[in-house]
């Protein structure tokens, strides 16, 4: 079957391979790695035939992944870290390749060699920092924000360096070389220019206009590959071109339907591209060089640790950033794979070295999320021998703090918090532990303290014990659980309102006492259902009804449901939704109208108790027995449903034959 056969081998490896990293939760491209090294021709039993060939295919997944890669591309997820992005991550790249160059030196390699090993150990895996910030509950912090800033730009790196790496050591590469490369890529830029605003534009627009998703898809593949070959064929880089290609459909507006059809394909050849990867890797060379490879591995742990640390501090990242950071991103990328291979295959990189560099960049991923799983305890260690330093705070009233609010992070959310409390005139202090937005909050007025919400010292500058309430914007698991027990211990009585991502987050919120929680995505979904039932013409106090229920059900933890002492709560609150308060208009014409209430003998016709009246802009609580009816009251009446049903026939125009006096 030839290369057909070879396909069939790599898939069914890569499945397993797959099946096998998810087990050890670690990125599946690690499971492809391992399931190549079995499939290559450096192991026996089943193996394929033509490494070449998928050699030849892995190219492919290159292009797509760097095609996908320029469409997902946008500027404004950088503007947030825009600084430390685009200006601190080529000065982390130039700095670790510094680094890897002097480990290199003191391997005894040469100067050349040296340089490859920098280049390599440059850049960081998204697919490892998104899984471990994911797994930690940490996607939305401002360290979480700084990363993935400086992941984008060392995505955006791997272009130049996919163009000058796998030059270095030819005999035609020099100055005069590197400026006619850089012509012809200013050319081929303003060429894509024109041909991403002028042609590819109408190109999408017609073929999007046949309603053919299968043309749409090929249209999408072509465009992507074949200005990918053009650049192999104006000799620069393949995998340039098809980045470049996606950064100009990103701009159209079919971007995201691109995106979703190529995917697919995208996948399928990236495990052809790591799996190929892993062909290469020699395993007994591996073990005969173990202590060289650990020794790599930990030698880019605490060289590429310290200078993302250094990078961060230098931007004026404080507190756990730095140490975030350095734990979180030394691990090697995904993407220095593409470039190792594509320096092996120019005959830029010494084939021998090949497998002892993957080796050090696999053990690198498998480390990260054990090291970042440390900064917790490691941040924590070092603040407890810094309890003494001064805090920061900013427009702190003259007077001493009393009955106001406490915010606890002055993000997305504690922002608009901040802002409408002030507005109301509620008194209140936000604690924020990122300097810019501290900064933003003194200009803004705020009074603001600069600090960890997570330290007993800070909670107490922020008067906890004296507070009203503590509303908490914190997104982390970790970090908010922490929070809850010192808030708890500092001031037992306040209550906490706090924000959750999710129903893990909203579990161990609860088992800590918290149950005043709000879900943002949950909410805006309900607020959705609500306008979807009021525009079918559902009445109000049903609409509500529904609300009410979905909250409950959304916000009763597993605990509630399982637990044999929580039966009664769940039986008292099945009594409470039958005879629950609902709000009923009083139709023109309706036969209470005008009535008094003793005189219409609502409760003896309906069984309902009326609990209140609004007319107007006025409320009246539990009304007498002398109030009269008018038409336009919405009346709060308390009752099991079918009593309900009855009071809502009284009150509409004609429809009653019970009243009589």
């Amino acid at each position: 079957m030839g290369i057909a056969s070879d396909l069939v081998i790599l898939i069914v490896a890569g499945l397993l391979g797959g099946f096998f990293a998810r087990m050890l939760r670690q990125p599946l491209l690690l499971g492809y790695i391992i399931a190549g090294v079995l499939v290559g021709p450096y192991t026996g039993g089943i193996t394929v035939a033509d490494v070449h060939d998928v050699e030849m295919l892995a190219e492919i997944g290159v292009a797509l992944l760097l095609f996908t890669l320029g469409i997902e591309f946008s500027i404004k997820e950088l503007k947030p870290v825009r600084y430390v992005a685009l200006i601190g991550t080529p000065l982390q790249i130039l700095l670790t390749m510094a680094f890897g160059w002097g480990v290199g030196s003191v391997m005894g390699w040469n100067s050349h060699l040296s340089l490859w090993f920098g280049a390599f150990i440059s850049l960081s895996s998204t697919m490892v920092v998104l899984k471990t910030l994911e797994s930690r509950g940490l996607v939305g912090t401002l360290s979480s924000r700084v990363m993935l800033g400086m992941l984008v730009v060392q995505d955006l790196a791997i272009v130049p360096l996919l163009i000058i790496m796998p030059q270095l050591g030819s005999e035609s590469f020099g100055l005069e070389e590197l400026g006619f490369a850089g012509l012809k890529t200013v050319l081929f830029l303003l060429s894509m220019f024109v041909l991403g605003t002028r042609i590819i534009p109408k190109l999408m627009k017609i073929v999007a206009g046949w309603n053919s998703r299968e043309t749409f898809m090929l249209t999408c593949s072509a465009i992507g590959l074949g200005i990918g070959y053009a650049t192999h064929m104006l000799g620069l880089s393949f995998a340039f071109g098809a980045f470049v290609a996606g950064m100009v459909l990103s701009e159209s507006k079919y971007a995201y339907q691109a995106l979703s059809d190529i995917l697919p394909l995208r996948d399928i050849f990236s495990l052809i591209f790591f799996a190929s990867v892993g062909m290469l890797i020699d395993p007994y060379f591996v073990w005969l060089n173990l202590d060289t490879i650990l020794f790599l591995a930990f030698s880019i742990l605490i060289g590429k640790g310290l200078i993302f640390g250094a990078i961060a501090f230098l931007f004026r990242y404080r507190n756990v950033i730095p140490l975030a950071l350095g734990l979180g991103m030394f691990q090697v990328g995904e993407l220095s794979f593409l470039l190792l291979r594509q320096g092996t295959d120019s005959g830029s990189l010494p084939a021998q070295y090949f497998p002892l560099f993957m080796g050090a960049g696999i053990v690198t991923m498998l480390l990260s999320p054990l090291m970042a799983s440390c900064t917790g305890p490691i941040y924590s260690f070092f603040l407890k021998r810094r309890k003494s330093d001064p805090l920061q705070t900013v427009n702190l009233p003259e007077h001493e703090l009393n009955e106001h609010v406490v915010v606890l992070g002055f993000g997305r959310f504690g922002s608009y918090v901040a802002k409408s409390l002030e507005q109301i005139g509620i008194p209140h202090v936000t604690v924020e532990l990122d300097a810019n937005k501290v900064e933003q909050a003194a200009e803004r007025g705020e009074s603001v303290i600069y600090g960890d919400a997570a330290q007993e010292i800070v909670l107490e500058a922020a008067r906890v014990s004296h507070a009203r309430m503590v509303l908490m914007t914190i997104p982390s698991i970790a970090g908010s659980a922490n929070i809850v027990e010192k808030v708890q211990r500092l001031a037992p009585g306040v209550p906490v309102v706090a924000l959750s991502r999710n129903s893990e987050h909203v579990e161990v919120l609860n088992n800590q006492g918290v149950h005043h929680i709000i879900m943002p995505e949950f909410e805006t979904g309900l607020e959705m259902v609500r306008q979807t039932l009021f525009h079918f013409c559902m009445p109000a106090v049903e609409i509500q009804n529904v609300m009410d229920s979905m909250r409950r059900e959304r916000y009763t933890t597993e605990i509630e449901r399982q637990h044999p002492k929580y039966a009664k709560l769940a039986r008292l609150s099945k009594a409470s939704e039958s005879i629950g308060l609902n709000w009923i208009t009083v139709d023109e014409g309706a036969e209470i109208v005008g009535r008094s209430l003793a005189g219409s003998k609502i409760r003896t016709v309906t069984g309902v108790s009326v609990a209140g009246v609004l007319r107007g802009e006025n409320f009246i609580l539990n009304p007498d027995g002398g109030y009269k009816f008018e038409a336009g009251d919405i009346v709060g009446v308390l009752g099991a449903r079918e009593n309900i049903e009855r009071f809502r026939c009284i009150s509409f125009n004609g429809e009653s034959e019970q009243m009589s006096n």
